[in-house]
């Protein structure tokens, strides 16, 4: 899955904070008050509503959201709302010779810089597209790797900064004014505009950064040198707002890191999308619909693991994004939410609904604690309202996780893939109707159904294989149908595309020893790609190369049948 990145949070007026708490006079502070109600909100730069002009979305500023981005007009899925050029991107290192570093295409002939060796290109002509950037940055990008080891700071993010700052400078000579519209990077003076959460980072972190910035700027030419604090808040900003990559090639990473403002700033996380942001070549990023929109809708994407408990959401945007979040989803009733069933046990009474474990606070949430352990007394069913003791509701989920770590050491510490398939097994095999046990729905079962499938293929097991595939599938269908959760996401798409090569591996098996065998698994194959192709086609569009790699999975499948 996709890295995560910040939502845009909600401006502090601090002229409103001191209208509430510093007014003496009485009648100073009713004039106070009714001027605070025509106080507007700064307007936007027109640059934001010009660069979103030829798409169906209205960008808005207000007290309440603060920035964000709503639906101009009723929109079906599969629409384009923004494609923005990176103001820079870096190829992680983990790929950093398999990806052109300017088109971002799969490498088959290599062009290396020989002076940093971190620079690579597909052909002369991306060479010559990145010589005036290139030739900026090739003397510090040289040492990112080594001032990175010394410093404990990752390689990656130290390219980046050096990108961006050397985009600071050619913007200031108007180097990129020839470029077409559509493909000029988003100018660095929007990056000023994102929020870098900087007194939020652990202390630790500012330190290691600074050392890291003083060396890395000391192998700068002076023309895109910036003070040393700066530094350390553009690269908050980066840690809070960059958005990954993805590749072509349905692997589950991000092959590139990019700074995208106008994204960061307008398109604001929630926990229900309606929206998806996909990577696409040449350093740009769309936000497409991935389900119908209403007029003046919010237009929201997601930066972390739909299918996580609210508390595990939560926890996580608050310690990596530094905000608490106020989604529809987070702030609705868990009475009538699917995340009570995420970490639900089924009552023992009714068996139709789970023991409700109360939402923990910011205050607990903050500091590692959630009410699942918080709560001494008992919680109560959804439906009939009976009690369990917390011990009770805490049992098997306090079990489900042991077996769950079990099996994940057994697999990544042992390679022992049988024995965690066995471990994982107890999870996702136990009774789903049965009272005190997980429910259907409970994460635990999701996060489990995805390394057994991996360990059956391993165990050479592809019958098995594809079951859990399936069940994979199932339960993500049902989180749409009865959670209302998206119904399309690239996850789903990959997931129905790994189904369609498992079936096509079954297939292979079965030719020469049964045409009825081999006829079945190709039809089997071709019905998943064409699910994996319809998802594709609203979450990437028809141009994409993943929704391309689909359609030729397809015609080698029709010279079969």
């Amino acid at each position: 899955m996709v890295d995560a990145v910040a939502a845009e949070l909600d401006p502090v007026d601090l002229g409103e904070k001191f209208d509430q708490n510093c007014n003496i006079d009485s009648k100073k502070k009713k004039k106070k008050s009714s001027k605070k109600k025509t106080v507007a909100v700064t307007p936007l730069p027109s640059f934001y509503q010009e660069a979103l002009a030829s798409y169906p979305v209205k960008l808005n500023n207000t007290k309440a959201k603060g920035r964000h981005a709503v639906a101009e007009v009723g929109l079906e899925e599969g629409i384009t709302l923004c494609q923005e050029q990176a103001t820079a991107f870096v190829v992680r290192s983990e790929y950093i010779d398999q990806q052109c570093h300017v088109c971002l295409s799969d490498l088959k002939q290599k062009m290396m810089c020989s002076d940093c060796k971190k620079a690579f290109y597909c052909s002369q002509d991306c060479l010559e597209k990145d010589n005036d950037l290139h030739v900026l940055i090739c003397a510090p990008v040289a040492q990112t790797e080594a001032i990175g080891r010394a410093t404990d700071v990752d390689a990656d993010l130290l390219r980046l900064m050096t990108i961006l700052m050397a985009r600071k400078y050619l913007g200031t000579q108007d180097q990129d004014s020839t470029e077409d519209v559509a493909t000029r990077p988003t100018p660095y003076w929007c990056v000023e505009d994102l929020i870098s959460h900087r007194d939020n980072a652990e202390p630790a972190f500012i330190k290691v950064l600074t050392e890291a910035s003083q060396r890395l700027v000391m192998e700068m030419p002076d023309k895109i040198q910036m003070p040393v604090d700066e530094m350390v808040t553009l690269a908050c900003r980066i840690n809070s707002n960059a958005h990954g990559l993805g590749d072509n090639h349905s692997r589950n990473t991000d092959v590139a890191l990019g700074l995208f403002p106008l994204g960061a700033l307008f398109f604001n996380h929630g926990c229900n999308p309606n929206t998806a942001f996909v990577g696409l070549s040449n350093g740009q990023l769309a936000f497409r619909t991935i389900r119908p929109v209403n007029k003046d809708e919010e237009l929201v994407v997601s930066y972390i693991d739909l299918y996580s408990d609210r508390d595990e959401r939560r926890q996580e945007l608050l310690q990596s994004k530094h905000f608490w979040c106020k989604c529809k989803r987070c702030t609705s009733p868990l009475e009538k939410s699917i995340d009570r069933f995420l970490q639900g046990v089924v009552c023992i009474k009714c068996k139709e609904d789970v023991y409700i474990i109360p939402a923990t606070s910011v205050e607990h949430l903050s500091k590692g604690n959630r009410n699942l352990y918080l709560e001494q007394g008992s919680f109560k069913c959804g439906k009939c309202g009976s009690e369990a003791s917390c011990d009770q509701v805490r049992k098997p989920l306090e079990n489900a996780n042991k077996s769950y770590m079990l099996g994940m050491s057994a697999i990544r510490q042992e390679r022992n893939y049988r024995r965690g398939a066995e471990k994982l097994e107890q999870i996702t095999k136990c009774d789903k109707n049965r009272g005190g046990d997980l429910h259907a729905l409970n994460a635990f079962r999701l996060n489990s159904l995805i390394p057994l499938m991996n360990c059956k293929r391993h165990n050479g097991d592809l019958k098995g294989a594809i079951e859990v595939n399936k069940s994979i599938l199932a339960m993500m269908e049902q989180y749409a149908s009865e959670g209302l959760l998206p119904a399309n996401t690239s996850e789903i798409s990959d997931f129905w595309q790994n189904l369609g090569e498992l079936c096509s591996s079954m297939a292979n098996e079965s030719k020469g020893r049964s045409s009825i065998l081999e006829k079945k698994w190709l039809k089997e194959a071709r019905t998943a790609f064409l699910r994996a192709l319809a998802v594709r086609n609203i979450v990437f569009g028809k141009p994409h190369p993943k929704t391309k790699l689909i359609e030729e999975y397809m015609a080698t499948l029709s010279s079969s049948l």
